[in-house]
């Protein structure tokens, strides 16, 4: 099969399209009462839904357990805090390794609570991603004092953003090439 060299026009406006309103849950507007692992994992991938690639599954919750990157469910059910956890994995586990991951989680316990540090991490995605989708001309700068967390928070998110963003634009040319056979 013979793909373009260049994105049309088409294609770059589906890509931009993923990006185009994209919000997450803040914690907050995450469910108080404890979800069981298939209610779980269908909200976590609700908020990705349109992204190649950022899925999560119930092995892949089982295994985070078992691991303890994520504390094991009461009675059958994940808490906020969890669903909250959830989802920065399944952003992240593309670029960073389930030991990296817990090593983030355990910097954050330290300094901040759970929802300041899912929230914080909302507003980050919510900031780069227009811009590496090409939807928006700026992105919010970091501030050259922030600590150790928020950098490496920014350099995970940027690198699992271009991630999303290559995973779109190959999806998109693939498309335009099963629409044209040449």
């Amino acid at each position: 099969m013979r793909y373009t060299t260049t994105m049309n026009q088409e294609m770059k406006r589906r890509v931009t399209a993923c990006a185009a309103g994209f919000s997450l849950p803040r914690y907050r507007e995450l469910p108080s009462v404890g979800l069981y692992l298939d209610q779980t994992v269908q909200l976590v991938n609700s908020c990705f839904r349109g992204f190649p690639g950022v899925e999560l599954t119930p092995s892949m919750v089982s295994n985070y357990v078992k691991k303890g990157v994520i504390s094991h469910p009461v009675k059958k059910k994940y808490s906020r805090e969890q669903l909250a956890s959830l989802i920065y994995i399944v952003l992240s586990k593309n670029v960073l390794s389930l030991e990296n991951i817990d090593t983030l989680f355990q910097m954050q316990r330290v300094h901040c609570t759970a929802a300041e540090a899912y929230d914080y991490f909302c507003d980050e995605v919510e900031n780069c991603l227009p811009y590496i989708f090409g939807v928006s001309s700026t992105i919010r700068g970091l501030d050259p004092d922030a600590d150790d967390e928020k950098r490496l928070l920014r350099g995970t998110i940027v690198a699992a953003v271009n991630k999303m963003y290559l995973d779109c634009c190959f999806v998109a040319m693939r498309q335009e090439e099963a629409l044209w056979p040449g």
